[in-house]
């Protein structure tokens, strides 16, 4: 009669740490991808950067709203009033109406972000990133505080000096 092996149980703890780290990279990567968005966002809010025009050149999609709501979205070239600064396919922050056609200029700020312009006078550029950095910035402290990586050093510390080396899903404990 043959014997089935002892199965090793789920280390849930290691588990759990595992989804918490997983957690925590998102989170974080979700916060400093919108605190990277919102410092220019904010200075074109506040009238920061270089004053031009932003000329349409390639249409995206519309949001889900309905017209006067709706916004579709638009690449362009912005080109500064003084035309020392030239910058191509950059994005359009928040779109514009429909009825926009390829060719159209507006009156636009460069505030030195890598992907977008800003409509000239524009003071709510800044909501959409301050909201995606609090989003990200809710569940980041919740893994910090279930992972509290401020206390693993002197915990594996402690179970060196004392000859229990422990895994690290212990630090959970």
């Amino acid at each position: 009669m043959e014997v089935e092996p002892a199965r090793r149980r789920p280390n849930m703890r290691l588990r759990l740490m595992n989804i918490m780290i997983v957690w925590v990279i998102v989170s974080g990567v979700i916060v400093l991808g919108s605190a990277t968005m919102l410092v220019p966002a904010w200075r074109a809010a506040h009238g920061g950067g270089v004053t031009g025009t932003f000329t349409l050149t390639e249409a995206m999609s519309c949001d889900r709203w309905q017209p006067p709501r709706q916004r579709c979205g638009w690449f362009g070239d912005f080109r500064s009033a003084d035309g020392r600064t030239v910058r191509h396919r950059l994005e359009l922050a928040d779109g514009l109406p429909p009825g926009a056609r390829v060719g159209d200029t507006i009156a636009a700020l460069d505030t030195g972000s890598s992907a977008q312009a800003y409509r000239l006078g524009d003071r709510d550029a800044w909501r959409s990133p301050a909201g995606f950095l609090g989003i990200g910035l809710i569940p980041l402290t919740i893994g910090l505080l279930v992972l509290q990586p401020w206390s693993w050093r002197a915990r594996f510390r402690r179970a060196r000096a004392t000859g229990r080396w422990r895994t690290l899903a212990d630090p959970l404990q």
